[in-house]
């Protein structure tokens, strides 16, 4: 019996389809001049982008929360900070991006400005108890399980899927729970999100 099946049959308690998704476009960042190791960025399509920079013990250094705009200057000093390397992190609902900076012995600081990794995260969609989950740019193979919070399983997934897209909805049977955690494992990254059918 295939894995869709199980879901299906298991009490009734789920249902599962594919479905289409749209995305809306996510924030970019894109990086300016490093001068007296002062770096500048722009950051473009701000939807609530938390922006933080921490070094290689990862103690978080700075951080400040970005709402709406189309496009958001920001400067950042690291004139305090020692030679080593550190991270600027750019994290929206969907995304996370991380840059490398380093700062040299000669205290000449030096920019990475392709992110050294780059997460695209489960979207949710919920409308009453149907949960559409989507996901784009997916590298390797998903993991994918629906349990309630009993640990009772409803559906488990694991596989690649074509064209580096997830598209699934959900039929989540308020009948037989009303909380459903949805839990998405992609390439180490490990995402849980709650759903409440109260």
């Amino acid at each position: 019996m295939s894995t869709l099946l199980k879901a299906v049959s298991f009490a009734g308690a789920l249902l599962v389809s594919v479905n289409a998704m749209s995305k809306d476009r996510d924030f970019s960042l894109s990086f300016g001049n490093v001068q007296d190791k002062t770096l500048n960025f722009e950051l473009s399509n701000v939807k609530n982008v938390s922006v933080f920079v921490y070094n290689n013990a990862h103690d978080e250094l700075f951080s400040e929360n970005l709402t709406d705009g189309n496009h958001v200057m920001k400067t950042y000093s690291f004139q305090s900070f020692t030679p080593g390397t550190y991270y600027l992190v750019a994290e929206s609902e969907v995304k996370i991006e991380k840059y490398k900076i380093k700062i040299n012995a000669d205290n000449v600081m030096e920019v990475e400005k392709t992110p050294v990794s780059a997460v695209h995260k489960p979207e949710y969609t919920i409308s009453g108890h149907m949960a559409k989950l989507h996901m784009s740019d997916v590298k390797g193979p998903v993991s994918i399980s629906v349990y309630d919070v009993s640990n009772t399983t409803y559906y488990t997934s694991n596989k690649k899927y074509a064209e580096g897209k997830v598209d699934i909805t959900f039929d989540l049977d308020p009948k037989t729970a009303d909380q459903y955690i949805i839990q998405v494992e992609e390439n180490g990254n490990i995402f849980n999100r709650m759903i409440s059918l109260k």
